[in-house]
């Protein structure tokens, strides 16, 4: 399966311009009835959060919205509000259903775009929703991944935003040394290449080579463990147990 994520800027969705429009405003689309579709219409369940001013400003400009046909508050807390919006079927939610898009999480409207995390069995399939997609709207970026049936998981994309924010700690130069130093298989056993022709390479010593490459080590190392514990928690295993520094 081909599973891509994609902030779009929809310029016919009424959750999108909400949020362009009130400052600090996030909403969840975390329901669709597209049904429908093909009279024009959409039935969205959302949850608006916020403090108590952006919600009431929220719900107060859904009467100005002209592609909003009707709502209704169903649950109203401090923080947010969960309701049920009738509105007109949007570019983005047209093009996946005709293009047998499978929603794979929770629609998140922010900042005047929503990110979409959508399931496509065909390469074919996927470049026609972004082709669709680009005629109406705007992707504003977006990131394709294929992947096994069975990895097909919620988990996958938490480990997927765990692992990008844990190479974000590397440094530019560890990175560099520390990839550089794989694919010269300074990690193989014997040896193809050793610290003084990596020194060479960079053109630094060995001693800087040498610090470089365990601190990039141990950020590496680190990132392995943190997403081992996240992998057997959400599976009821066991915690790892760390060492007090």
């Amino acid at each position: 399966m081909y599973v891509g994520i994609f902030d779009i800027v929809q310029y016919d969705c009424p959750v999108v311009w909400l949020t362009e429009h009130i400052k600090d405003s996030t909403i969840l689309v975390v329901g669709a009835n597209v049904a429908e579709i093909r009279k024009g219409y959409e039935k969205i369940y959302v949850v608006i959060l916020g403090d108590d001013g952006t919600i009431n400003e929220v719900v107060k400009k859904m009467h100005s919205i002209g592609s909003v046909k009707n709502y209704e508050v169903l649950q109203k807390k401090r923080k947010y509000i969960k309701a049920s919006m009738l509105i007109s079927k949007t570019n983005t939610m047209e093009a996946v259903v005709n293009h047998d898009a499978t929603p794979l999480a929770t629609w998140v409207a922010f900042s005047g775009f929503e990110r979409w995390t959508l399931g496509f069995h065909t390469a074919k399939h996927l470049r026609e929703f972004m082709k669709r997609v680009s005629e109406h709207d705007y992707i504003e970026k977006y990131k394709l991944v294929e992947l096994p049936e069975h990895l097909l998981t919620l988990d996958y994309f938490s480990l997927l935003t765990l692992l990008e924010e844990s190479l974000s700690k590397l440094t530019e130069k560890q990175l560099e040394l520390l990839t550089t130093a794989i694919a010269l298989g300074y990690y193989e056993w014997p040896r193809k290449t050793d610290i003084s022709s990596l020194a060479k390479d960079f053109g630094i010593s060995r001693v800087a080579v040498a610090k470089t490459l365990r601190r990039a080590e141990r950020n590496a190392i680190n990132l392995v463990l943190k997403v081992l514990e996240n992998t057997l928690e959400k599976r009821g295993r066991f915690r790892l147990k760390r060492v007090n520094q």
